[in-house]
């Protein structure tokens, strides 16, 4: 007998800084059965629900597309500082602004470790320490200060900077959407599994026929081994008590399509991202939007900026000099499409603007986003001894 997943001992929690369920949970469990009802979803397998996986990655990769940038008093660096500019000790700016992200949409939290510093002391190279390897507890003689243990190294919590996407004020550890709503992951995950089952191991026989009366043992094998013997697309010959009836199903219900329709809407709700960026349409919405520039807009300024750019950008800054901030370049995100561009531009010039400056204003001009990278002074990959 295959057990569901909810009877099956989960390898990795998606909480993965609790403890480990105790004996009797782990006796229970074996049995097929849970204490406490239905558990929570693994992290892996809440990724598996297809609405999840596209917030998660939507947020990390938009968050890993951006350009950080350095500002002195309120104006834009000329040199950017290695922190800023290629933060991680190793791959590309891209690929430590979306594993942070990454880590703040599916476990609420990140750690970064100094592993560099400058002549002067300040940060220079970071990194992103795994969430489940990492321990943390309050430091018994001053309060309110955190130790860090990575592993069985116990780290300076000068070198550790810990951002989170929501935590309890007095907490040790973040949270996010995947650790607050178990429930409605449990369902989203049962029934992406039930539909995947369904096809595959439902048993949904092709033909049913009913027979008057109860079988003796082995007369239905006997039957059906008659009906089988037959060659198919021919003439049957059956009893006049003998009914045979097509078996109907409808796909809609068997595949689940309005249960896994909701779970699309609980990844939106969870993750506070519009419908439409997960595929999903709530029936009765009126809302449309004007142009892909407003789309981003408004995920910017209600999901990206609060849960998520802001935790980044005041990591970073803390880092830097007194009086230096980090921030996203987000320009290219609030990019008109080219036929409102062509407004905004016509538009102004008729106004009497200048030229440069109605081309900048309307967005033609190409942007920090999608200038090149320029050359470092330190190379690509480096790895502090």
């Amino acid at each position: 007998m295959k057990l569901t997943r909810s009877e099956v001992q989960q390898a990795f929690a998606i909480d993965s800084f609790t403890e480990s369920p105790g004996l009797e949970a782990q006796i229970a469990r074996a049995m097929g059965f849970h204490l406490d009802g239905l558990g929570p979803p693994s992290l892996r397998e809440a990724l598996s629900v297809p609405a999840v996986f596209r917030a998660v990655t939507l947020i990390s990769n938009t968050i890993g597309m951006l350009l950080m940038q350095a500002y002195a008093s309120g104006k834009l660096m000329a040199t950017q500082p290695t922190l800023v500019a290629r933060p991680g000790i190793d791959g590309t700016p891209r690929d430590f602004w979306r594993d942070t992200a990454w880590g703040l949409a599916t476990r609420g939290e990140y750690l970064w470790r100094v592993v560099d510093r400058n002549a002067d002391g300040t940060a220079r190279k970071l990194m992103i320490l795994p969430p489940p390897e990492v321990t943390v507890s309050w430091n018994p003689d001053v309060p309110f200060v955190r130790d860090y243990r990575w592993r069985d190294l116990k780290l300076n919590p000068l070198d550790v900077r810990h951002g989170f996407f929501a935590r309890d004020p007095w907490g040790l550890r973040g949270f996010g959407p995947l650790q607050m709503c178990g429930a409605a992951l449990s369902a989203a995950v049962e029934a992406e599994e039930w539909a995947a089952r369904f096809f595959a191991e439902g048993g949904v026989p092709q033909t049913v026929i009913k027979v008057p009366g109860k079988l003796a043992a082995g007369e239905a094998t006997t039957l059906l081994k008659q009906w089988l013997g037959e060659p198919g697309n021919t003439a049957r010959v059956v009893d006049m008590d003998a009914d045979p009836q097509a078996h109907q199903i409808n796909p809609e219900q068997g595949q689940l399509l309005q249960s896994r329709q909701h779970s699309a809407g609980n990844a939106a709700t969870m993750f506070g991202i519009n419908g439409h960026l997960l595929n999903y349409a709530q029936s009765g919405s009126s809302l449309t939007y004007q142009n892909t520039g407003e789309v981003f807009v408004d995920f910017v300024r209600t999901t990206l900026a609060p849960g998520y750019m802001t935790p980044i950008e005041d990591g970073v800054s803390d880092l830097l000099v007194r009086g230096q901030t980090a921030r996203f370049n987000v320009d290219e995100l609030y990019r008109a499409d080219i036929k409102t561009q062509a407004e905004v531009y016509s538009t102004l010039k008729a106004a009497g603007m200048a030229e440069e400056e109605a081309r900048s204003r309307a967005g033609f001009d190409q942007s920090a986003e999608l200038a090149s990278m320029p050359l470092q002074s330190v190379p690509p990959v480096e790895v502090p001894t």
